[in-house]
């Protein structure tokens, strides 16, 4: 054998991209994996775990850090033990050396199955096997059948570990067969990629598929942008690709550019803040929200879908499980009240989930979501499955009040390029709500972070500090709620500096204030905000007229004072001008 060694995973990335492999080899100094990778390395090992365990007798081939080991234990255990199954088999011909999944006996051969966390038979799982095949039959192994096993999303998971029926095991023998006749080439081809200098291949649609290649950035780095127009077509929301295609075809490739005759009413919208760099909000949301009550509610779920299931009555990638809620309530205007639920037991949590979400959102007053369709869902599969709590779950999807509507048909900003996800609007209308630095900054930091709460070796500390990560994170995306709806409405909000509460107590300039009413003011604010467990004060002025007992004129002076002491200041949204109808 002449040149680098070989695997399956090698060949694959070559066959992605050459330029992959030679990096790979060469330049492994350069791998920049992302969460997401990770999260799927992940998800694959757990679902490795659990098609070994269908197969309590079998063997598995240990020596990870040793493969000539593992080689010859492969051998023994066929010798030893031909009638059991083999997990991660190892066989090597002319360099290549791949690892069988599982191998399973049968009286006319063994069946040839590599596992995959996919839904699907998807096209790379045709090379994965070919390549394995082809070492195996060249080593002499009868294979009676060539499978892909891959999550069943059909399967119900019953409980008490019993997972027969998660994989459906997909015969590929016909398939495969096709493609062993050109291994061959392939790994000449690899070689010849290993042996040359770095591949001159520029990033394209191939550093995704079927994989994201762990040296993107490291190719594109080197990639000199072309010019692109500061909004492109790509800000048209719900414009067709083929309409794209099109209009780039004209000449057009700034959406500022684009004749009116093309475009609907909300890409006209969109097109004239990106023209005039000034957002636009209109008074429907307000209007809407101004005849809803009080109490008001505003939820957000966080859920984990597993590749495999943990709890009863739950299906691999299609159940959606609550493992936590945000609930801010607005008790008055402006009167902030918060509440949550987060299991990090192991233990199913949807039924104390429904418990405790029916107990904090009443009977009474709208709940306020973004984008209802989760929400309602995550309600309705709650009452199915819970037939004592129906009745009171179902009550409250007729409640639930959509400010992603409100907000597209009521608001647009050039900095949101087209998207009115709640990560693209918060940014724009209240930037002191910062997700930057949070330990769990997104949805898949939760999914992440739930998952490794969950995992029995992960330390009880790291554990506590995902804990608080997920309540933060959470309770950061109901507050952007409350803000949501105070910017639509029009309201005043002003914030409570956060260095204020640590010096308020022992400011001179603050306790000796020839005003009186001075200390008194922070300390209220102080109060309100720790109650409220936020640091925005909506309508200031009338809330320290209520408990100060003072006119109007001597309350704005008061807070131009507050306000120059540093103690409070007006909110002032991410952008210069804000045309209103």
């Amino acid at each position: 054998m002449a040149g680098h060694g070989l695997s399956k995973s090698r060949l694959v990335a070559w066959k992605q991209c050459p330029k992959r492999l030679w990096l790979q080899i060469h330049r492994r100094n350069l791998i920049e994996v992302s969460g997401a990778v990770e999260r799927g390395f992940q998800i694959g090992y757990e679902v490795g775990e659990v098609a070994q365990r269908l197969f309590p007798e079998g063997l598995l081939i240990g020596d990870d850090d040793d493969l000539s080991a593992a080689l010859v234990a492969t051998q023994a255990a066929l010798a030893a033990h031909p009638e059991k199954p083999l997990f991660e088999a190892t066989f090597q011909h002319d360099g290549v050396l791949v690892r069988a999944d599982l191998l399973l006996p049968t009286p006319g051969g063994y069946r040839l199955v590599e596992v995959k966390a996919s839904a699907s038979v998807k096209p790379y799982h045709l090379a994965d096997c070919a390549v394995q095949a082809w070492v195996l039959r060249q080593n002499g192994m009868a294979l009676a059948a060539i499978e892909l096993a891959h999550i069943d999303t059909a399967f119900v998971y019953q409980g008490n570990g019993n997972y027969h029926g998660l994989f459906h095991h997909a015969p590929l023998g016909v398939e495969v067969s096709s493609l062993m006749t050109q291994v061959p080439g392939w790994i000449q081809a690899a070689r010849t990629t290993l042996a040359g200098d770095e591949p001159d291949i520029a990033p394209g649609a191939h550093c995704d598929d079927p994989f994201e290649c762990p040296f993107k950035a490291h190719c594109n780095r080197a990639v000199v942008q072309p010019a692109r127009p500061t909004y492109s077509l790509d800000v048209f929301t719900r414009m067709r690709a083929s309409t794209k295609a099109n209009l780039r075809s004209l000449g057009f490739e700034d959406a500022c550019d684009v004749p009116e005759v093309h475009l609907h009413a909300l890409q006209r919208r969109i097109q004239r803040v990106s023209q005039t760099g000034v957002a636009e909000l209109t008074q429907e949301a307000a209007q809407t929200l101004a005849e809803l009550p009080y109490p008001r509610y505003y939820l957000d779920f966080e859920t984990i879908n597993l590749a495999v299931p943990r709890w009863p009555s739950t299906s691999p990638y299609r159940t959606q499980v609550p493992f936590q809620w945000s609930c801010h309530t607005e008790l008055a205007s402006g009167q902030l009240d918060h509440a949550m639920f987060l299991d990090t037991s192991g233990n199913d949590p949807r039924r104390e989930c429904a418990q405790s979400l029916v107990a904090a959102l009443g009977s009474e007053g709208p709940v306020f979501v973004y984008s209802e369709g989760f929400e309602k869902g995550r309600i309705n599969e709650l009452a199915a499955l819970f037939p004592d709590l129906a009745p009171a779950l179902d009550a409250i999807n007729p409640r639930i009040v959509d400010l992603l509507p409100l907000t597209r048909t009521s608001y647009c900003h050039p900095a949101l390029r087209g998207s009115w996800s709640l990560k693209a609007v918060l940014p724009t209308i209240a930037p002191d709500l910062d997700y930057n630095g949070l330990l769990v900054g997104n949805g898949g930091d939760a999914q992440d972070a739930y998952r490794e709460i969950l995992h029995p070796e992960t330390p009880v500390a790291r554990k506590q500090a995902l804990a608080e990560g997920l309540r933060d994170y959470c309770t950061l995306d109901t507050l952007g709620l409350v803000r949501l709806a105070w910017f639509l409405e029009g309201r005043q909000v002003w914030l409570f500096l956060p260095d204020s509460t640590a010096t308020a107590a022992t400011s001179p300039e603050i306790e000796q204030h020839p005003n009186p009413l001075i200390p008194r003011s922070v300390e209220i604010l102080r109060v309100r905000c720790q109650e409220s467990r936020t640091a925005a004060i909506v309508q200031p002025i009338s809330f320290l007229q209520r408990h100060l007992k003072l006119g109007y004129s001597a309350t704005l002076a008061l807070a131009d004072e507050l306000e120059r002491l540093r103690v409070m200041t007006r909110q002032k949204p991410a952008f210069t001008a804000l045309r209103t109808d």
